[in-house]
């Protein structure tokens, strides 16, 4: 299931890139889930709902070829609830500082009208 819907992205991101020509260099998508998957398979080979999420940033605004964020690990003690992979960050901070960056948009306004209870945190610097 989910490497259709990951070839259906793909092949969307594509297609937006391809139709948005030399604008694609200054473009940035970002692609999140708003709910994670656990880390190991279910009885029908699948995986359930969990708790850290994932993203995708795509674009010519993107500095790419590298993973953002921190890594907690797979390991014994390293998943929360001994089930989901550990989320160390709210996902919407990457959004966020997209928003701050591109559009010059007020942390405080970010934190608490736009995504309200946000803690920005540090820049993580993806874009070009």
């Amino acid at each position: 299931m989910i490497g259709r819907a990951l070839k259906r992205l793909g092949d969307s991101i594509i297609a937006l890139r391809d139709g948005l020509g030399p604008n694609w260099e200054k473009t940035t998508v970002l692609a999140m889930t708003e709910f994670g998957r656990t880390v190991r398979e279910n009885g029908s080979g699948g995986t359930d709902h969990g708790t850290a999420g994932a993203l995708l940033m795509a674009g010519g605004a993107i500095k790419g070829g590298r993973v953002y964020g921190d890594w907690p690990g797979l390991g014994e003690g390293q998943l929360y609830a001994d089930r989901d992979l550990m989320p160390l960050r709210d996902i919407r901070a990457y959004s966020a500082w997209a928003m701050r960056n591109l559009f010059a948009i007020e942390g405080g306004a970010l934190e608490s009208t736009i995504f309200p209870g946000l803690d920005l945190g540090a820049d993580p610097r993806f874009l070009a």
